[in-house]
Protein backbone atom coordinates (compact mmCIF):
# COMPACT_ATOMS: atom_id res chain seq x y z
CA UNK A 1 0.00 0.00 0.00
CA UNK A 2 1.62 3.02 -1.13
CA UNK A 3 -1.33 5.95 -0.24
CA UNK A 4 -1.80 6.19 -3.71
CA UNK A 5 -5.73 5.96 -4.91
CA UNK A 6 -6.10 3.37 -7.28
CA UNK A 7 -7.26 3.59 -10.56
CA UNK A 8 -10.44 1.97 -9.52
CA UNK A 9 -10.46 4.45 -6.20
CA UNK A 10 -9.96 7.33 -8.37
CA UNK A 11 -12.77 6.65 -10.46
CA UNK A 12 -14.99 6.04 -7.99
CA UNK A 13 -14.14 9.47 -6.26
CA UNK A 14 -14.74 11.30 -9.37
CA UNK A 15 -17.64 9.57 -9.54
CA UNK A 16 -18.74 10.89 -6.28
CA UNK A 17 -17.69 14.05 -6.99
CA UNK A 18 -19.49 14.41 -9.59
CA UNK A 19 -22.64 12.93 -8.25
CA UNK A 20 -22.14 15.42 -5.37
CA UNK A 21 -21.96 18.37 -7.44
CA UNK A 22 -24.82 17.43 -9.72
CA UNK A 23 -27.22 16.30 -6.96
CA UNK A 24 -29.26 14.48 -8.81
CA UNK A 25 -29.57 11.23 -9.57
CA UNK A 26 -25.97 10.25 -8.99
CA UNK A 27 -26.15 10.29 -5.43
CA UNK A 28 -29.16 8.26 -5.33
CA UNK A 29 -27.25 5.92 -7.33
CA UNK A 30 -24.61 5.51 -5.04
CA UNK A 31 -26.69 5.40 -2.06
CA UNK A 32 -28.67 2.92 -3.39
CA UNK A 33 -25.43 0.64 -4.29
CA UNK A 34 -24.01 1.47 -0.66
CA UNK A 35 -27.62 0.11 0.42
CA UNK A 36 -27.65 -3.52 -1.44
CA UNK A 37 -23.54 -3.79 -1.06
CA UNK A 38 -24.09 -3.36 2.85
CA UNK A 39 -27.58 -5.44 2.70
CA UNK A 40 -25.67 -8.30 0.70
CA UNK A 41 -22.67 -8.04 3.67
CA UNK A 42 -24.77 -8.33 6.60
CA UNK A 43 -26.71 -11.59 5.03
CA UNK A 44 -23.37 -13.23 4.42
CA UNK A 45 -22.03 -12.41 7.67
CA UNK A 46 -25.78 -13.35 9.35
CA UNK A 47 -25.03 -17.17 7.29
CA UNK A 48 -21.57 -17.83 8.63
CA UNK A 49 -22.63 -16.69 12.06
CA UNK A 50 -25.43 -19.02 11.94
CA UNK A 51 -24.11 -21.93 10.46
CA UNK A 52 -21.30 -22.02 12.36
CA UNK A 53 -23.15 -22.31 15.51
CA UNK A 54 -24.46 -25.64 13.83
CA UNK A 55 -21.21 -26.73 13.68
CA UNK A 56 -20.28 -25.83 16.93
CA UNK A 57 -23.21 -27.57 18.08
CA UNK A 58 -23.22 -30.89 16.20
CA UNK A 59 -18.94 -31.06 14.50
CA UNK A 60 -16.88 -29.87 17.11
CA UNK A 61 -18.34 -32.37 20.38
CA UNK A 62 -17.55 -35.38 18.23
CA UNK A 63 -14.01 -34.11 18.99
CA UNK A 64 -12.26 -35.10 15.55
CA UNK A 65 -9.45 -32.53 15.52
CA UNK A 66 -9.39 -32.46 11.56
CA UNK A 67 -12.57 -31.98 11.33
CA UNK A 68 -12.26 -29.18 13.72
CA UNK A 69 -9.86 -27.57 12.82
CA UNK A 70 -10.95 -27.69 8.95
CA UNK A 71 -14.79 -26.07 10.08
CA UNK A 72 -12.68 -23.34 12.38
CA UNK A 73 -10.41 -22.59 9.56
CA UNK A 74 -13.49 -22.30 6.38
CA UNK A 75 -15.11 -19.88 8.53
CA UNK A 76 -12.47 -18.14 9.58
CA UNK A 77 -12.01 -17.78 5.44
CA UNK A 78 -15.43 -16.96 4.52
CA UNK A 79 -14.97 -14.65 7.24
CA UNK A 80 -12.23 -12.98 6.11
CA UNK A 81 -13.40 -13.32 2.24
CA UNK A 82 -16.66 -11.43 2.88
CA UNK A 83 -14.66 -8.86 5.18
CA UNK A 84 -12.10 -8.18 2.04
CA UNK A 85 -14.94 -8.77 -0.65
CA UNK A 86 -17.07 -5.81 1.00
CA UNK A 87 -14.21 -3.59 1.14
CA UNK A 88 -13.24 -3.82 -2.15
CA UNK A 89 -16.54 -3.07 -3.75
CA UNK A 90 -17.90 -0.74 -1.12
CA UNK A 91 -17.45 3.24 -2.35
CA UNK A 92 -19.49 4.84 0.13
CA UNK A 93 -21.52 3.61 2.78
CA UNK A 94 -25.17 5.08 3.53
CA UNK A 95 -26.13 6.95 6.22
CA UNK A 96 -26.58 5.48 9.50
CA UNK A 97 -25.00 2.11 8.28
CA UNK A 98 -21.82 1.61 11.07
CA UNK A 99 -24.33 1.96 13.85
CA UNK A 100 -27.19 0.11 11.91
CA UNK A 101 -24.66 -2.92 10.94
CA UNK A 102 -22.20 -2.48 14.86
CA UNK A 103 -25.70 -2.81 16.72
CA UNK A 104 -26.74 -6.44 14.25
CA UNK A 105 -23.53 -7.64 14.75
CA UNK A 106 -23.04 -7.33 18.09
CA UNK A 107 -26.65 -8.78 18.81
CA UNK A 108 -25.81 -11.68 16.66
CA UNK A 109 -22.19 -12.46 18.39
CA UNK A 110 -24.56 -12.24 21.65
CA UNK A 111 -26.80 -14.71 20.54
CA UNK A 112 -24.19 -16.58 19.39
CA UNK A 113 -22.37 -16.25 23.32
CA UNK A 114 -25.85 -17.70 24.71
CA UNK A 115 -25.97 -20.32 22.44
CA UNK A 116 -22.33 -21.71 23.36
CA UNK A 117 -22.69 -21.05 26.65
CA UNK A 118 -26.10 -22.94 26.81
CA UNK A 119 -24.03 -26.24 25.71
CA UNK A 120 -22.63 -26.54 28.88
CA UNK A 121 -26.18 -26.82 30.20
CA UNK A 122 -27.63 -29.75 28.21
CA UNK A 123 -26.16 -33.10 26.76
CA UNK A 124 -28.78 -33.48 24.40
CA UNK A 125 -28.83 -31.02 21.03
CA UNK A 126 -32.11 -31.54 19.74
CA UNK A 127 -32.50 -30.18 16.12
CA UNK A 128 -36.12 -28.86 17.09
CA UNK A 129 -34.12 -26.23 19.19
CA UNK A 130 -30.75 -25.56 17.73
CA UNK A 131 -31.74 -25.04 14.16
CA UNK A 132 -34.27 -22.42 14.85
CA UNK A 133 -31.99 -21.11 17.40
CA UNK A 134 -29.05 -20.42 14.91
CA UNK A 135 -31.39 -18.85 12.52
CA UNK A 136 -32.11 -16.54 15.26
CA UNK A 137 -28.83 -15.43 15.83
CA UNK A 138 -28.50 -14.37 12.47
CA UNK A 139 -31.25 -12.48 12.78
CA UNK A 140 -30.78 -9.56 13.69
CA UNK A 141 -27.67 -9.05 10.99
CA UNK A 142 -30.54 -10.17 8.47
CA UNK A 143 -32.69 -7.00 9.76
CA UNK A 144 -29.69 -5.02 9.37
CA UNK A 145 -29.63 -5.91 5.72
CA UNK A 146 -33.31 -5.21 5.15
CA UNK A 147 -33.29 -2.05 7.45
CA UNK A 148 -32.80 0.58 4.47
CA UNK A 149 -31.63 4.42 4.94
CA UNK A 150 -34.76 6.76 5.88
CA UNK A 151 -33.91 10.22 5.15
Amino acid sequence: MTGIPSDETHHSLHEQLAAAESGGSGGERISRFADLAGGRYACAMAALISLYLLVVVYIHPQEILWLDITTTVVFVAGIVGTCMGYGRRRRASSLGWSKRYSAGFALSVGFFAVGVALLDSAEARPAWFWIPYAALTGLPLLATALTRNSR
